[in-house]
């Protein structure tokens, strides 16, 4: 009967241990999986704030989404998707369809390529920083390469996306490489991610 009652008894410990193994695998499933839904509903709106939707960040998302790519960074519609989007938006929907983009802070470097298609190649050599007109450039620039046929206002694009980097950038009127880099890897950084 001893046996019988030290069966039961481990049977019900490990019931117990795998329901409490399955709690612990879903609450680190679940919440990716509905990160991708949730993201995926604001597609166009910065942040997913609820702020105004643009059609043309969209477009601009959707366009760096097709990139398929893990240096997201190293792809121009992806950053320029990011100052719309945002960092952490654009991060969680690559990883959603490609398991093998790092998390926020493991992303590789802003590419020199891609920072010189800001400022200039020249400037980027220089070491220039991105100014407000480098950066509306850029955007209206990427925007156009993917088609987008709905576009923001210049004084939108400048107080809904340019000013908060600025903002978070602490560096003035202009942005340097490293802070502009830093701002990509770190301002929206959430160590649940991936």
């Amino acid at each position: 009967m001893r046996f019988i009652y030290a069966t039961l008894a481990a049977a019900l410990v490990h019931t117990a241990a795998s329901s409490a193994v399955s709690a612990v695998l879903e609450t680190r499933v679940t919440p990716a999986s509905l990160d991708c839904e949730e993201y995926g509903k604001y597609i166009g709106i910065h942040d997913g704030t609820g702020a105004e939707y643009s059609a043309g960040c969209a477009d601009l998302t959707d366009a760096c989404l097709k990139l398929n790519g893990t240096s997201i960074w190293s792809h121009a519609q992806c950053v320029a998707a990011a100052t719309c989007q945002g960092t952490l938006g654009v991060i969680i929907l690559n990883q959603c369809q490609n398991h093998n983009v790092a998390h926020a802070a493991s992303i590789p470097n802003l590419s020199g390529t891609v920072y010189a298609s800001i400022v200039g190649s020249v400037a980027a050599a220089a070491g220039d920083p991105i100014t407000q007109q480098n950066y509306i450039d850029f955007v209206f620039g990427q925007m156009s390469a993917a088609n987008v046929t709905q576009w923001p206002s210049y004084d939108y694009v400048v107080s809904n996306w340019w000013n908060p980097i600025t903002s978070w950038t602490a560096t003035g009127n202009s942005i340097p490489y490293s802070n502009f880099d830093d701002w990509l890897h770190y301002s929206e950084t959430d160590t649940d991610t991936k």
